[in-house]
């Protein structure tokens, strides 16, 4: 599990728009010399629930007029400040330019808002950017994904199991199959406090009966498969079930990033074949490394499938589990594999450990 602090991801679209000029090129000396670069951006995040700053990398000014707040910012007024503060500690001479664009309501965390400005540097040289984010849930749990399954029945369809280990709020925290940017499925989760020793039961594949229901006020409003009535169930729309021997399963802040716990399960080898690395598809590569470089999945040097669980003896209720005590390092070897009937949703896993015969 990789807990982040105050700092919410986001995602931006630059759109750079140059001068054209049909004039003749000034000497070389002079060209050689002069600022010809629009500011680029350096870093993004929220400072408090109602600041959003945004870095770049010399000083810059918002052009007037220029700033469109999206639709769920219309009710809010901007302003917008200019605060510089150092890179990289006290040792570094580089600093970052930081515009401030403060909101009068808080961005909702449920919802994705988005900003468009454009800025100038003293040479003129001007950068127009979209900037589209989810509010920050100052309330977020710290949350690890404790119980799975990808080999489901039936009667035992797929299923992720989440246990909350601190009070909070779920609104906009995310759950993928596969991560941000490079997903299968998704289910954003609601307005919702918990507390800690809470369970949280996503379903992946429901059968799209009215018995199940998304719980936001009792745990047991639920009826279906597997649905618990001591936990938190959600149920994912027209959800197809989890890849069931080679996949990723990232937990995040919001839709746009932030992870907050990952889990990488393979059944494959450096040698199932000479592409990808052995992991069969360059998307599962790819989740292979994000969550690696997030700090959510341990490998020695570049992941390989040997570092992911191996789901092969799991079944519909021999699930992929944590120990009871959810001791998390980021590493296989949190995980076992339960016996047959050893699925526990909803409530605090078995240490059992299915042994084949």
């Amino acid at each position: 599990m990789k807990l982040s602090g105050s700092i919410q991801r986001l995602v931006v679209v630059l759109t750079l728009v140059a001068p054209v000029a049909c004039t003749p090129l000034p000497q070389f000396p002079f060209a050689a010399n002069a600022d010809l670069a629009p500011p680029r951006i350096v870093s993004l995040g929220f400072q408090g629930a109602t600041e959003l700053s945004v870095g770049f990398d010399e000083r810059c000014e918002l052009v007037t007029d220029s700033l469109i707040r999206g639709e769920t910012l219309r009710a809010a007024e901007v302003n917008v400040a200019c605060a510089d503060q150092p890179a990289g500690g006290a040792e570094s001479d580089a600093s970052v330019h930081k515009l401030l664009f403060s909101f009068s309501i808080p961005p909702d965390p449920g919802a994705e808002h988005s900003i468009e400005a454009q800025v100038a540097d003293p040479a003129g040289n001007h950068l127009r950017f979209v900037a589209r984010f989810y509010g920050l849930n100052e309330l977020l749990p710290a949350m690890i994904i404790n119980e799975f399954t990808t080999q489901g029945s039936g009667t035992h369809p797929d299923l992720v199991e989440i246990r909350v280990l601190t009070d909070g709020n779920l609104t906009g925290s995310c759950i993928y199959e596969g991560v941000p940017g490079n997903w299968d499925q998704r289910f954003v989760f609601p307005d919702l406090n918990v507390s800690a020793g809470d369970f949280i039961v996503v379903h992946f594949k429901p059968l799209g009966i009215s018995e199940e229901v998304n719980e936001t006020v009792r745990q047991d409003e639920s009826g279906g498969y597997d649905a618990s009535p001591e936990a938190w169930d959600f149920w994912i729309p027209e959800g197809s079930g989890l890849s069931g021997n080679n996949g990723a399963l990232a937990l995040c802040e919001n839709p746009l990033g932030g992870i907050i716990d990952g889990v990488l399960y393979s059944n494959r080898t450096s040698t199932s074949d000479d592409r990808y690395r052995g992991f069969g598809r360059t998307t599962v590569m790819e989740r292979a490394d994000y969550l690696v470089a997030e700090g959510a999945w341990a490998a020695n040097g570049l992941v390989r499938p040997e570092d992911a669980i191996d789901p092969e003896d799991s079944t519909a209720t021999r699930s992929i589990s944590r120990g009871s005590d959810g001791a998390d390092t980021n590493h296989r070897d949190d995980w076992h594999i339960t016996p047959t009937r050893g699925i526990t949703p909803g409530s605090v896993n078995s240490d059992e450990v299915y042994i084949p015969h």
